[in-house]
């Protein structure tokens, strides 16, 4: 069925909501049986339409500062923009007690993928002598996942600043900043959780694939911090991580158990194989909207994960605030339906929409690439060792 076809009523002009609205809208949210009433479920994507949209002048105040120097840091840096999904934001809201929607410092986030370690922490102390990160002497709030992984095993930097919107209104944005290599694990596993239902990103899903990618995080980090990898040396990388890893019985068996599951026969597929089918469907996507060209404004993204059907819907950079309500209400409509994805996508990243969709969604081709590596480390490590005979 074309998902076009769900959306017939006139979208209407945004309206002005309290924060009384917006609390309550949260309330609503997690409200098992919000779907079954078509009248506050409207209300309740009015109200969450306006509340994100009032962060999205925001979010470009936020982009205006990393323009200043992103580029001397790192010419090929990629910036990405999003306002928080409307499942994402409910799943928030059911997994930490006392959560508002009024008080999440989320809503509008960016993200700053750049290519090694020392390139995050030089925008971090950067961002760090911005006073609009602090309230008082304190960050607002400060993370370093990276110093300090999540039980997951997600690794990456948080620091949440204050940006004026249109109306001069004070709205949190959180900066994600990241490594190539942690981007590609985070994004893997939330298109691992987009195709099968899991809920890996709020720590739940299936034992066996949350095992996979903290053992995988792990291996990552070991990577990132070889002195090829700085240097982008991938054959001088290949040699000194086999060579680190072979030398550990504990790292050896962390690599044997991710080549176990990966090589796992699951309804005809290994798991690899199924990740590379996955891959495979958003390589699609992102080839069909790259053709289109689009410049200076919003896509409109709807994927059938189970079909692989594609539709996209271009808007004008003039045009922000139908695109968002647009995409609120497909998020209505699509609710009750788990088969499809909707995401609107800027396309203002440098190299546009082809350079800016893979990295939004992951270019995981990058992640099966080093599984691969961590594959061949695990049949040298467990290789039998043969002791040379003395005549």
């Amino acid at each position: 069925m074309n998902s076009n076809k769900m959306i017939k009523k006139q979208i209407p002009l945004l309206m002005t909501f309290s924060k009384k609205d917006v609390t309550r809208a949260g309330e609503a949210l997690i409200n098992d049986s919000l779907l079954d009433d078509n009248q506050l479920l409207e209300r309740t994507m009015q109200v969450l339409t306006y509340w994100r949209d009032s962060h999205i002048q925001s979010l470009n105040e936020a982009q205006n500062l990393l323009n200043r120097f992103i580029y001397r840091l790192d010419k090929k840096a990629f910036i990405a923009k999003r306002l928080k999904r409307f499942e994402s934001i409910k799943k928030k809201l059911k997994r930490f007690d006392g959560m508002q929607l009024k008080n999440m410092q989320d809503i509008g986030g960016i993200r700053v993928v750049v290519s090694n370690l020392k390139q995050v922490d030089s925008i971090f102390k950067i961002l760090a002598n911005e006073r609009c990160f602090y309230n008082g002497d304190a960050f607002i709030k400060m993370d370093n996942y990276i110093a300090q992984p999540k039980e997951d095993g997600y690794r990456c930097l948080h620091i949440v600043g204050r940006f004026n919107n249109e109306l001069k209104e004070e709205r949190k944005i959180e900066f994600q900043i990241r490594t190539k290599l942690q981007h590609s694990w985070a994004t893997t596993l939330e298109i691992v959780d987009i195709f099968t239902g899991q809920n890996l990103k709020g720590n739940e899903g299936f034992y066996g694939y949350r095992t996979f990618f903290k053992d995988v995080s792990d291996q990552f980090q070991i990577i990132e911090n070889l002195n090829a990898f700085q240097i982008d040396d991938r054959s001088l990388l290949t040699k000194e991580y086999l060579t680190k890893i072979v030398k550990s019985p504990h790292l050896v068996q962390q690599c044997v158990a991710i080549k176990k599951f990966v090589d796992r026969n699951a309804g005809g597929l290994t798991v690899e194989q199924e990740m590379q089918a996955y891959c495979s469907t958003l390589n699609k996507l992102n080839k069909g909207l790259a053709t289109k060209n689009y410049k200076d404004g919003l896509v409109l993204i709807r994927l059938n994960v189970q079909t692989g059907v594609i539709e996209d819907e271009f808007f004008k950079g003039s045009e922000q605030t139908l695109a968002s309500q647009r995409y609120s209400q497909y998020e209505q409509v699509l609710s009750k339906d788990d088969k499809w994805i909707v995401a609107l996508l800027s396309t203002d990243a440098i190299g546009g929409l082809k350079q800016a969709y893979p990295n939004y969604f992951a270019d995981s081709e990058i992640f099966l690439s080093y599984i691969g590596l961590i594959k061949i480390a695990a049949v040298l490590g467990s290789a039998p060792k043969v002791t040379p005979v003395v005549g």
